[in-house]
């Protein structure tokens, strides 16, 4: 059983691959999300990564996991949305598979 554990673990965990690309993007202000889709020991899943994306003096695009207050409210807001979106997606997912578990 520790070592299904530790599995899980380390699944739920999964960075992105080389290549992989988010399954859905959005932003909140300066909050970008990307969604994540793995493939897991129950299934598929998903997962929010969130960025503070901001030009710096040189108008180069940065990014930063510090958060000002006023950032705080867009990151609140983007994972809000993020959970929706996630939930939404177990729903559907969960909703398709109901009739074939049925049968």
């Amino acid at each position: 059983m520790p070592q299904s554990q530790r599995s899980r673990s380390q699944q739920s965990d999964a960075e992105p691959g080389p290549g992989q690309r988010p399954v859905e993007k959005f932003h909140d202000g300066p909050v970008h999300v990307s969604i994540w889709e793995h493939d897991g020991v129950k299934g598929a899943f998903r997962k929010a990564s969130f960025q503070l994306r901001y030009r710096d003096q040189q108008k180069k695009w940065q990014t930063g996991a510090s958060y000002s207050a006023s950032d705080l409210f867009h990151l609140e807001s983007a994972a809000r949305e993020a959970r929706n979106r996630i939930e939404t997606w177990r729903q559907q997912n969960s909703a398709r598979r109901a009739p074939e578990d049925a049968s």
